[in-house]
């Protein structure tokens, strides 16, 4: 990784508050064998960042810690991943499973787990990777249900499948089947995504994502705010309704909007939204939008805008990436939306990723029925390189790691992880 080109000389160590407040706190010339990090107050708590600077300055290298204690490091030794910047690399001591079409989320913050899935593995059974040591655990539980869908508050997860849903305490092992509120059932949204507002603290699961079984207009809320209701340990449970039936949609939460839902439907708007304080969707002037397995996700200084990449056309050609605006008014078909191009091969399963800056995203799919796994670097200028694995994946799935890396894990019993250049 050093020694790559072009090579980091120099290596700094930065320390982030809750704040995102940076701090240098070393700096050291490569190559070296130690750095020293100086006297810290043991009280504070930071996140320690790595970066690789080449001669130019240019970040090449990039790896950040857990928050932790510097008290609580005070002798030990932290492991921190480091990689090259837009590449991906593989986390070490990944675990001995390759399972399909995985179940992937974190738990407390430090924690993925994977589960349910199909291939060589029990679908019972998970794996959980610590981020914290770089390692998996050496005995994962195993589930009371194999979950569709998986929301997660703190280390509880609501297991939802075709037949009900089960509370799982991960850090107790315990947990317990549960009953929705009325309106819908909860195999109304089983294997719809799981969506986290992260300014609201709502989380949502949406029934008109998923690509199999019965078009639903369906979302489950979860309030996490809201705990007086003790059937429901994360939070009262809600449902929201889409405008129309959906399958093979896609959903993201833009601060500011609301639950934003793309596509999925050949009749119903090809955009809704279901505000903060909305029980049910309200339709942007877009026109229909049939492609399954796409995703979408919002920017991070624009709430205005939306990004939709991936995703299947009825005869299973790439439905395009597209940035779309969400303030359109009439004619948002030409008007809302620009183009970004396409990806090839085509991909379904996605899952999309804007970058810092605004001004380009990560796509992460699959190619019809579950084929190789692909990734791209989309951006405005429509060129969309793809982006190799260090190894072959197949229908395989990707998230945000708890350091803010993009993983990658599914048809090979490896972990990769993604990174730009952070600005610090």
């Amino acid at each position: 990784m050093f020694s790559a080109s072009p090579q980091p000389k120099t290596l700094k160590v930065i320390a982030l508050d809750s704040n995102n407040n940076a701090t240098t706190i070393a700096t050291a010339s490569l190559p070296t064998d130690s750095i020293d990090l100086g006297q810290q107050d043991e009280d504070n708590v930071a996140t320690l960042a790595v970066e690789g600077l080449d001669a130019n300055n240019n970040q090449v290298v990039f790896g950040a810690s857990l928050p932790v204690q510097y008290g609580a490091i005070a002798g030990a030794t932290l492991p921190v991943f480091v990689q090259r910047t837009n590449e991906f690399a593989r986390l070490p001591s990944p675990p001995n499973d390759a399972r399909l079409n995985p179940m992937l989320a974190v738990i407390g913050e430090r924690f993925l787990v994977i589960g349910a899935g199909g291939g060589p593995s029990d679908p019972l059974s998970t794996q959980i990777y610590d981020f914290a040591s770089l390692s998996p655990l050496d005995s994962p539980p195993s589930l009371p249900r194999v979950p569709l869908s998986m929301p997660v508050v703190g280390t509880v997860a609501l297991l939802i499948d075709g037949g009900g849903g089960t509370y799982y305490d991960f850090s107790q092992g315990t947990g317990g089947d549960t009953t929705p509120p009325t309106g819908y059932a909860f195999g109304d949204v089983a294997g719809g995504q799981v969506v986290y507002d992260t300014t609201d603290a709502y989380v949502y699961v949406v029934g008109g994502t998923r690509t199999s079984g019965a078009p639903t207009a369906a979302v489950l809320q979860i309030d996490t705010n809201d705990s007086s209701n003790t059937n429901y340990p994360t939070g009262n449970l809600h449902w929201l309704s889409l405008t129309a039936p959906r399958l093979g949609a896609s959903a993201a939460y833009v601060s500011g909007r609301g639950l934003v839902v793309t596509g999925g439907s050949t009749t119903a708007a090809g955009v809704e939204i279901i505000g903060k304080t909305d029980t049910t969707g309200s339709a942007l002037p877009f026109p229909p939008d049939p492609s399954v397995g796409a995703s979408v996700s919002g920017f991070a200084n624009d709430a205005s805008h939306v990004l939709v990449a991936g995703g299947l056309t009825p005869t299973g050609g790439d439905a395009g990436v597209r940035k779309l605006d969400l303030g359109c008014g009439s004619n948002c078909g030409t008007m809302g939306t620009e183009s970004w191009g396409s990806l090839s091969p085509a991909i379904g399963d996605s899952s999309t990723f804007v970058l810092p800056g605004d001004t380009s995203a990560l796509v992460i799919g699959n190619e019809l029925h579950g084929g190789a796994t692909h990734a791209y670097v989309v951006d405005s200028s429509q060129k969309n390189p793809e982006v190799k694995t260090k190894v072959a994946h197949s229908a395989a799935r990707a998230m945000l790691s708890p350091t803010g890396t993009v993983l990658l894990f599914g048809g090979a019993t490896e972990i990769e992880s993604f990174t730009t250049p952070q600005n610090l």
